[in-house]
């Protein structure tokens, strides 16, 4: 092959050698030239053939060679592709189409997840105003009300007991206005703390037992951001019930007295 290649560049071995011993270099002759020529057509005549031949039959088992459609290899444990040769056009239409369908996907996904968030951004402004709707409804006391109470924990605190003489309501902090009960958040000794327990059961046994109102005062919240309202059922208030049975006082305003020493609660 490379005396092929030598010859045809005019690098002869037996070329005879001028003065001084340097051989002269000699050009391919017309018989080379047109051997040449008959070699190159005669490939270009084998293509067809040649690009028909299962070339697949003659490699070893699991190793495949993609050619002359594509540059590539590929083997059990993996695969290599050169771009170009005579896939160059084929590989750029596919690249391009891919990027195009990318862009497409992309900006459909877009549209999509811009109008759930506008859907999502409607029910949230509808919910939050059928919130406020309901919570200014429960506070008016125009209606009995009615809910299902708890203990205040740790969790978001919707309807629940806080101790004897505040609750929430539909997510609104509710100061029963006319008692004052033991505190237990926090009790400031056991007897309080048995009394401040005993006061907020009773009074979720009271809320849970039906409708009641909540009847508005002259003062609509206190200092801490709670509403003070009057707890009635049937015109009667469930912070009197509350005092009847030694686990509440009246309260009309002023200082609160301590509870440490009180007696009067079972």
């Amino acid at each position: 092959m490379f005396d092929f290649m030598r010859l045809l560049g005019g690098d002869r071995t037996s070329a005879p050698r001028g003065r001084g011993g340097v051989g002269r270099r000699a050009r391919p002759g017309v018989f080379v030239q047109l051997r040449l020529v008959f070699y190159g057509v005669l490939l270009g005549l084998m293509m067809p053939v040649i690009r028909q031949i299962d070339w697949s039959a003659l490699v070893p088992p699991g190793l495949k060679i993609e050619w002359p459609t594509g540059f590539g290899i590929a083997w059990p444990a993996g695969h290599l592709r050169v771009p170009g040769g005579w896939t160059r056009g084929v590989d750029a239409a596919k690249a391009e189409a891919s990027s195009a369908a990318a862009v497409a996907t992309g900006a459909t996904a877009a549209t999509a997840a811009g109008a759930t968030g506008a859907l999502a951004t409607a029910a949230g402004v509808a919910s939050a105003a059928s919130t406020v709707a309901a919570a200014a409804s429960t506070l008016s006391g125009r209606s009995p009300v009615s809910a299902r109470f708890t203990i205040c924990g740790h969790a978001k605190r919707i309807d629940c007991m806080v101790d004897g003489d505040t609750f929430w309501m539909a997510g609104t902090k509710i100061r029963i206005a006319d008692i004052d009960t033991p505190e237990t958040h926090p009790a400031r000794c056991v007897s309080e703390a048995r009394a401040g327990k005993a006061a907020t059961l009773a009074m979720q046994a009271l809320l849970n037992a039906g409708p009641f109102e909540l009847v508005p005062i002259k003062r609509d919240m206190d200092r801490y951001g709670r509403k003070l309202r009057l707890v009635e059922r049937n015109g009667k208030s469930l912070g009197a019930v509350l005092v009847r049975r030694g686990l509440a006082r009246r309260y009309g305003g002023g200082k609160r007295a301590g509870w440490c020493g009180w007696r009067r609660w079972v």
